[in-house]
């Protein structure tokens, strides 16, 4: 089993689920979250975790990461409207998410994929051990997330509907881009 994430406490999870996790991207240096920090240092020195999580840092190659990944989480703190969650459900990817702005606007809870409290590690473990168990729930909320995603996100839609609300362009024309 692969989990793809975001830098975060998720490696704490995972000392009660068998699966590998892909830590993806760096830590921002204007991220101050000293939890983050002490759970990624745990996660490099705990010999369960060492064998589970691996840090890959920035890649050029996130897609095909995404496609070889059975499960999306990003259970972060705080989230504008993340992009990466919108990425996972495009790939067909499950995705466990904190139950924060953004987050909870793009995962449909039991449908596209399921939210957990914010820094609740025992429920992200949960989550996840409930996905890692079940192949057949896995790749229905895959579908049904990557359905959502062309829905709602396709780039031509959203700036579709970026033009009509910024008044520059009629909204019976933009209607036909919908």
């Amino acid at each position: 089993m692969r989990i793809t994430a975001s830098p975060s406490p998720a490696p704490r999870a995972l000392r009660s689920v068998d699966a590998r996790l892909w830590l993806v991207g760096e830590r921002l240096e204007s991220d101050h979250a000293d939890p983050v920090d002490a759970a990624m240092r745990a996660a490099e020195t705990d010999p369960v975790l060492k064998q589970r999580v691996r840090f890959l840092g920035y890649r050029g190659d996130v897609p095909a990461l995404m496609r070889a990944a059975d499960i999306y989480t990003l259970p972060s703190h705080r989230e504008g409207m993340p992009r990466s969650v919108i990425e996972a459900m495009m790939t067909g990817l499950p995705v466990v998410g904190t139950d924060i702005r953004g987050t909870r606007e793009e995962v449909v809870e039991g449908e596209t994929g399921t939210l957990v409290p914010v820094k609740d590690a025992a429920a992200l473990a949960a989550a996840l051990l409930r996905l890692v168990r079940d192949p057949k729930l896995r790749a229905g909320w895959g579908a049904k997330g990557r359905e959502r995603a062309l829905a709602l996100y396709r780039e031509d839609l959203v700036i579709a509907r970026q033009l009509v609300m910024l008044g520059l362009q009629p909204l019976r024309v933009a209607a036909a881009n919908l």
